[in-house]
């Protein structure tokens, strides 16, 4: 049988060492995936009075303490750990891996200069931009989300 902790700000909500199992006033509450538009993966998520929270927050916020600044979310110290507090902390928004500078994808995007995009466009009369995008190091979604790209209007 795992611990359970009271949440310090919902009354009566306690949350089990690892999120799976959350009761409010003894009913166990129905936990759900949801879909979540940034990543492939989607996200343990409840709801209380109304608003929808995230697992690892709530057992973050009963295990360790509400977070210290508006601008904390709840991290994983490993992504393929689980959920248990243990593997969770306060993080800054925006601080996982994907989100760092030396992310490939984030170099490729700096990497399409006004030069590039415009050598592609003259280009691809006569070659596939996917031939030009390898080329370039680049993917299609940084070709066609840049700033110089113009939609058909």
């Amino acid at each position: 049988m795992s611990d359970f902790r009271y949440h310090p700000i919902i009354e009566d909500l306690k949350i089990n060492e690892d999120g799976t199992v959350i009761l409010l006033k003894g009913q166990s509450i129905n936990i759900y995936e949801h879909a979540h538009g940034k990543t492939k993966k989607g996200r343990k998520v409840v709801t209380i009075n109304q608003k929808t929270l995230t697992t690892t927050r709530l057992t973050l916020e009963a295990w360790q303490g509400v977070k210290p600044s508006g601008e904390m979310t709840a991290r994983r110290v490993d992504e393929n750990g689980g959920d248990h507090y243990s593997n969770l902390y306060w993080g800054k928004t925006g601080s996982t891996a994907s989100n760092q500078k030396d992310n490939p994808s984030h170099d490729a995007r700096r990497k399409l200069t006004r030069e590039i995009y415009e050598d592609i466009n003259a280009r691809c009369a006569k070659e596939t931009k996917k031939s030009l995008f390898k080329e370039y190091g680049i993917d299609s979604s940084t070709y066609y989300q840049s700033k110089f790209y113009e939609k058909d209007k």
